[in-house]
């Protein structure tokens, strides 16, 4: 299986990946597509739970198409902001072939504060495709 990533810069969380934020992410149907976050908190130490979907958006309700949990976060109590990392790997095989998915992002315990979305960032082909196959020639040997 192979993992992919879908990139953008955001206020309140980021996701970064190998494409530009705009730019998109083609997979095929079943790859792993691993949504890299940041943040940055202050407040008593806790832990939370990033989770990330793949889906679309309409008339602005996220229908999810395939989701998944990371690794719970320990955040450290402090007065002042700390930086953090934390990723969330989605596995495709739900989503079909199609173009323009979307992409969100939240913490679980604080979706209304942390919750970010991408729109047509992601497009899924089905299997590997060919281009172009044809005789270019034949001769005695």
């Amino acid at each position: 299986m192979r993992v992919k990533g879908a990139e953008a810069l955001l206020m309140s969380a980021g996701i970064r990946t190998d494409v530009s934020p705009g730019q998109k992410l083609t997979i095929v149907q079943g790859d792993v597509v691993r949504v890299n976050l940041s943040f940055q908190y202050r407040g008593p130490a806790q832990s939370v739970t990033p989770y990330a979907s793949i889906g679309k958006i309409t008339f602005g309700i996220f229908d999810e198409i395939a989701s998944a949990r990371g690794s719970n976060k320990s955040l450290s109590q402090s007065d002042s902001f700390i930086s953090y990392t934390a990723y969330v790997d989605i596995p495709s095989s739900n989503c079909k072939p199609e173009a323009n998915y979307d992409l969100m992002a939240k913490l679980e315990q604080y979706p209304g504060d942390t919750e970010v979305r991408l729109t047509d960032v992601i497009d899924v082909i089905g299997a590997m495709e060919f281009r172009s196959f044809q005789i270019t020639g034949y001769d005695v040997v």
